[in-house]
């Protein structure tokens, strides 16, 4: 899945640990604890697994799209 942060310029990195808040075997390491993933984003895109893609969404960490919009429109 491809993400974006509008408006980023160059190489950029994003660090997120979603297992702390879902702890389901994507997000946990073989110890059982909550992996930290590294998101590089080049000129605001990132390529990254669906379900951490979907994370990232959720909480507004990344957009769907690499257009700025004005706020409250998605």
């Amino acid at each position: 899945m491809k993400v974006y942060l509008p408006g980023a310029r160059g190489k950029q990195t994003t660090f997120v640990q979603p297992g702390n808040e879902f702890p389901v075997s994507e997000f946990m390491d073989e110890q059982g604890k909550p992996k930290m993933f590294s998101i590089p984003f080049i000129n605001g895109e990132a390529t990254v697994d669906d379900q951490l893609g979907q994370y990232m969404l959720d909480r507004g960490i990344a957009k769907r799209s690499p257009l700025i919009l004005p706020q409250g429109v998605t």
